[in-house]
């Protein structure tokens, strides 16, 4: 038996955060904002990790790989998944994506609004995750 239960959060009551110094380092976008939904660090849960991600108009999540599967529901706004030997597909609100483990990835918002998506990877906190970002 666990001591998990089922939780409820609310994207408006999310903590928002935005890259720090080290993450920034290693070539992370500081114009993006992110919360965690499900993540174990907040909650009694294991095995999945649930957040939110927002990139400002014309803003990119730079292409970057790391090793966990990952899941993206875009809720609001269109633009670029950027894959591998520069290829790109275009994503608008209601798709969703799945990533391959290793696989090669990023976004960018080529709208006049922001891009929302909903992320999802399964482990238990998205802190995990070591991100390689890529030179392009």
């Amino acid at each position: 038996m666990t001591d998990e239960k089922i939780f409820i959060s609310n994207l408006n009551d999310a903590a928002w955060n935005q890259h720090g110094p080290e993450r920034i380092a290693i070539g992370a976008n500081p114009d993006l904002r992110f919360c965690y939904l499900v993540d174990s660090n907040l909650h009694q849960s294991h095995g999945l990790s649930v957040g939110c991600l927002v990139i400002p108009a014309g803003g990119e999540l730079p292409p970057h790989i790391h090793a966990p599967q990952e899941v993206y529901f875009i809720k609001s706004g269109s633009g670029l998944m950027l894959m591998a030997n520069d290829q790109t597909r275009a994503v608008t609100a209601d798709d969703v994506v799945y990533i391959p483990p290793g696989e090669e990835h990023g976004l960018k918002n080529n709208g006049d609004v922001p891009l929302e998506i909903i992320w999802m990877f399964p482990t238990d906190s998205w802190k995990e995750i070591d991100y390689t970002y890529l030179d392009r």
